[in-house]
């Protein structure tokens, strides 16, 4: 069984019902998602702000550069 890929779309309007007060519960049922899943959306749009869900596949920009300073230095 492969890992379901969610697009940005998808967890802005998940998100963005937790925000006008859905709860977490009744969101993860309407949207089919693990609780857990919402939370961390959750988490990651407010550490990240816009570029929270770059898409599948792709790392945040900051993540990329990190990588590659550890394998030079390692």
């Amino acid at each position: 069984m492969s890992r379901r890929r969610f697009t940005e779309e998808f967890k802005m309007a998940a998100v963005r019902r937790l925000e006008v007060g859905a709860s977490v519960a009744e969101v993860a049922r309407a949207y089919e998602v693990d609780p857990k899943v919402l939370h961390r959306w959750r988490g990651e749009l407010d550490q990240h702000g816009a570029k929270a869900f770059t898409g599948p596949g792709k790392r945040r920009a900051e993540e990329s550069r990190i990588a590659e300073l550890e394998r030079k230095m390692g």
